[in-house]
């Protein structure tokens, strides 16, 4: 009689998404303990090429994973995620590891002595927190490498980028590695990688999980979940979204009306960029189009092409560089990676006058997106120019220049940064090399239910056809 093949189900164990497992728990098909187990058996194997985590803490995680397994059985779990294995970007404090930026000059950094309060909840929730995923350099870029760790490859083709700062959270999803992981996204850092890596990826409104303690990139940074699917994302957010007093951003209401009136679907191929998409990009686009309109819904053009402020953005990137590492003895500064080095550098040299213009540029396209959502509800659009690019090598990263890549490739995501919108990426088709392209899904703020909703519509339309 033939044995079960422990790869195979490893694989499906691996498989299963949030509700999946937390009903598997519940059902006793299996514990916290084996999906852990499974989990570290898949990233020993595969980790080394993919590279996707800093920090691993599989002693701590058992604990966790026991003492879930005996809520379970008690039947008192904490909540969505009791006993589901969740990985942290290296740019939020977890009790007890090093927080480490992907930056040289922290490699000997310490534990930290609390949760950051984005954390927290999923520590108060029974989730298992396993380990730290990779970011660029105090997540400075889309690329997926940084000084410390080195390149993190995307597990579709490990010659191309997983993209970034999300990095190894995107990465170790989409190797199936564990169903989710918390990354943050102060200009697309989740929804690019998650398009790269053919995941979903949701930014929600500006605050809605609580992300301290504060940066220079604090007025337009979220922390936002990675998952294979929309659901996985939702109840997620159930567990992240709270409100927390240290980070007053969070403290809004957190419920809008909704109409019951049909939803207003807008498109738009150029949003914050003059970059065409690639013809395969803006085919698969049009396609999913298609499918809302064949579902039943209106869906019309918006006019979108005077938001082109990657140029302003980019200044203002750079003059949060300087903001960042001002305080740094030169000393200190030297150590960080040539790109970020050119960043300071570039900043410093702008003018008043150069970052006022830039200020005030951003402001005229809050309101003039302002006037686009005034006739829709949901806007749809490209989430990146096109598929995964090739991963630069370290020995290349090291000495490539700092280059816009707002303009290049992040063209589509910053803008709802800026507005503090809520933004979700969802995959919708391969390319003709088998990568995957993405569709981002933005609504109004405080209305991160809808964009859910919508985009589990669109999963499923996608799915179907």
């Amino acid at each position: 009689m033939g044995g079960v093949d422990p790869v195979a189900a490893r694989s499906e164990l691996l498989g299963l998404g949030c509700a999946q497992l937390a009903r598997a728990f519940r059902d006793e098909v299996c514990t916290p303990v084996d999906v852990l187990q499974a989990l570290r058996s898949a990233i020993e194997e595969g980790d080394s090429t993919i590279n996707a985590f800093c920090h691993l803490d599989w002693e701590h995680a058992f604990e966790a994973a026991r003492e879930s397994a005996l809520r379970y059985q008690a039947g008192t779990p904490l909540g969505p995620l009791d006993g589901v294995p969740v990985s942290v970007k290296d740019l939020s404090d977890v009790r007890g590891w090093p927080t480490r930026r992907g930056s040289l000059v922290l490699a000997d950094a310490g534990p930290a002595a609390d949760d950051a309060p984005g954390v927290a909840p999923l520590r108060r929730g029974g989730a298992v927190l396993f380990g730290k995923t990779t970011t660029t350099e105090f997540g400075w870029t889309i690329r997926s490498d940084n000084p410390l760790h080195g390149l993190t490859r995307n597990p579709l083709d490990p010659a191309r980028s997983a993209g970034g700062s999300s990095s190894g959270a995107a990465a170790h999803v989409a190797a199936g590695w564990g169903p989710l992981a918390l990354g943050s996204d102060a200009g697309g850092s989740v929804r690019l990688p998650a398009s790269y890596c053919g995941l979903v990826g949701f930014k929600p409104t500006f605050g809605a999980i609580p992300m301290v303690p504060s940066s220079a990139f604090a007025d337009f940074a979220h922390l936002g979940p990675l998952a294979r699917s929309v659901e996985d994302c939702r109840i997620a957010m159930e567990v992240l979204a709270h409100a927390d007093p240290v980070d007053l951003a969070s403290t809004f209401p957190r419920r809008q009306g909704e109409s019951n009136r049909p939803l207003r679907f807008g498109w738009s191929l150029l949003l914050g960029s003059s970059i065409e998409p690639s013809k395969e990009v803006a085919a698969a686009f049009h396609s999913s189009l298609d499918l809302l309109r064949a579902a039943g819904h209106e869906v019309h053009e918006v006019d979108a092409r005077s938001q082109d402020c990657a140029d302003a953005m980019w200044q203002i990137w750079r003059s949060r560089m300087v903001e960042s590492f001002m305080d740094w003895p030169e000393s200190q500064r030297l150590k960080l990676g040539l790109g970020l080095q050119q960043l300071y550098g570039e900043g410093k040299a702008m003018s008043i006058a150069d970052l006022s213009a830039a200020r005030n540029r951003l402001r005229t396209m809050q309101v003039d997106l302002g006037r686009v959502f005034n006739d829709v509800d949901i806007l749809l659009t490209p989430m990146a120019p096109g598929p995964a690019p090739i991963a630069l090598e370290p020995g290349q990263a090291n000495q490539a220049p700092a280059q816009n890549w707002f303009q290049q490739s992040g063209g589509y995501t910053y803008p709802f940064n800026i507005t503090g919108q809520p933004a979700l990426s969802l995959p919708m088709g391969r390319c003709s090399q088998g990568l995957p392209l993405g569709l981002q899904i933005v609504g109004h703020k405080f209305h991160d239910a809808r964009v859910l909703e919508t985009g589990a519509r669109l999963e499923a339309l996608l799915r179907s056809a």
